[in-house]
């Protein structure tokens, strides 16, 4: 059994590439790397090694690549990975399955869908003899080529994901029925004209969106004909035909497909129906520094969440308003970061521990979203390789990093600059300079929605901050070219 990874959220609009090199500063593991680094983990790919012991396969790993939320892979880049899969799929010709980790919203330059074009190369290969099986993120745009040519898809039901595992574990599950002859799996998917939708997924707090889920794990259990049903929010920021929420839905034999369709278009209708609805609103800088200056009610530091320039959503990870601000601000206790900037970095470690130096902090890759750099005398506090074992709820057991970083001080004011671009996702990220995030008055981060599964709980609020980052909130200010038409909230008729 072949297992793969391919793991990227591509925004289509940004303008950095991912390169190779990127994804290898995220995870780039081949063969039996793999196991080694995997095994035991809460991830996919953990579940998969996990299900093998259980069911007798035999694995064969081949590559584990994963380069979060960033501009569109290079095409040298994917054609690598891509080419290493295909090869050896091509060098096993009696491959009973392959298992693959996707995440839905890849973006390539010149392949808007490589997860399609995965599926589709690796079909046109095994043929029918094989069967195809992968995990999804929540946020996947699924297209109508994913399903096609794969036999099961089935994605996270959380968001911020806390279920990687899990997933990992169902889909294991329907793969070996199917190996087995229990099932006859079918794929029906549905969509409806909205890029945006399903409240980006999110499942922390009671919803229309947690009651959608609801009623799918009830219809799972009244039909024995449906065997999973997946809610994706989709990907706003990735510019491809078949972008924004659907329902997929996995039947067992063809049979059952109009009952599956049925199921589908009933889950849709229904999401479409409140895909206005946000349970997280956006504020401007001032408001939320003014919330800052309000008397703590309970423990914890208060979360500026820069929203915009959240890296988990594309964002570039360095825009300045919100720091500086709070630099104006001058608050105790102030937290900032992480902040991509690898140049800054690199001066505090030549300066060393200890040393004042001065530095043009941040705003380097596009300072139309979220401000310019801003010139500081800063003390350097601590150095670190930013390597550390994700232990909150995301990704648990995984290596992570934020690469090589600076912890740095002005005023009562730290700043953690990190040299990889990542999006807040717990406390280990902290810990790796001895930062106490439970300890903080106020925490700005570039974040989204993983670090609430984290840090939510160790907080005395969250604040959600339009900072004018390319994650950008008025989607009709993007140069949207390959999205079907018309679409909410794009379009005025879109009905």
């Amino acid at each position: 059994m072949l297992v793969a990874r391919l793991i990227h959220e591509g925004h289509s609009f940004s303008r950095n590439k991912t390169t190779l090199a990127d994804i290898s500063q995220d995870e780039l593991y081949f063969g039996q790397q793999i196991t080694a680094k995997l095994t035991g983990t809460k991830s996919e790919v953990g579940a998969f090694i996990a299900a093998a012991h259980e069911y007798n396969w035999e694995l064969i790993p081949v590559v584990c690549a994963s380069g979060g939320a960033s501009g569109p892979i290079t095409l040298a880049a994917y054609s690598a990975i891509r080419e290493t899969i295909l090869d050896a799929a091509t060098a096993n010709p009696d491959l009973a399955a392959i298992l693959l980790s996707l995440h839905g919203s890849t973006y390539v330059d010149g392949i808007p869908d490589p997860e399609g074009d995965l599926l589709r190369r690796l079909r046109a290969i095994c043929g029918r003899r094989a069967c195809i099986a992968a995990t999804l993120d929540l946020h996947a745009n699924v297209t109508d080529e994913m399903v096609r040519y794969a036999d099961i898809l089935s994605s996270y039901r959380t968001t911020p994901h806390t279920d990687h595992f899990q997933t990992g574990t169902r889909v294991c599950k329907l793969l070996q029925q199917t190996l087995d002859g229990e099932i006859d799996p079918k794929l029906v998917v549905a969509r409806r004209p909205m890029l945006y939708g399903m409240d980006l997924g999110r499942t922390l707090t009671e919803s229309p969106m947690t009651r959608l889920h609801v009623r799918a794990r009830e219809i799972e259990k009244a039909e024995p004909g449906v065997l999973d049903i997946s809610l994706n929010a989709g990907y706003y920021m990735g510019d491809v035909f078949e972008a924004g929420p659907s329902v997929l839905v996995l039947v067992d034999g063809p049979e059952s497909a109009s009952l599956g369709r049925r199921v589908a278009d009933d889950l849709i209708d229904d999401a479409y129906s409140w895909r206005e609805l946000k349970t997280v609103s956006l504020v401007g800088v001032d408001e939320a520094i003014k919330a800052c200056h309000e008397e703590a009610k309970k423990p914890g530091p208060l979360i500026l969440a820069d929203y915009t320039d959240g890296p988990g959503g594309g964002g570039y990870g360095d825009a300045t308003r919100i720091l500086e601000a709070l630099i104006a601000a001058d608050l105790p206790k102030t937290m900032v970061g992480l902040i991509y900037d690898p140049e800054s970095v690199r001066q505090c470690i030549a300066a060393g521990v200890g040393a004042t130096v001065a530095l043009k902090i941040g705003g380097k890759t596009d300072q139309k979203f979220g401000g310019g750099p801003i010139d500081l005398n800063v003390q350097v506090l601590s150095l670190s390789d930013g390597a550390f074992t994700r232990r909150g709820p995301y990704m648990t057991g995984t290596p992570a990093s934020i690469g090589h970083s600076a912890l740095i001080q002005h005023g009562n004011v730290q700043v953690i600059l990190a040299s990889t671009r990542v999006q807040a996702e717990e406390r280990g990220q902290y810990l790796v300079h001895g930062v106490e995030v439970e300890k903080l008055n106020i925490l700005a981060l570039k974040g989204i929605n993983h670090f609430r599964a984290d840090l939510e709980p160790l907080s005395r609020g969250i604040i959600f901050v339009d900072s004018g980052g390319i994650h950008a909130a008025d989607l009709t200010t993007l140069p949207f070219k390959q999205v079907r038409r018309p679409i909410w909230p794009l379009d005025e008729d879109f009905e």
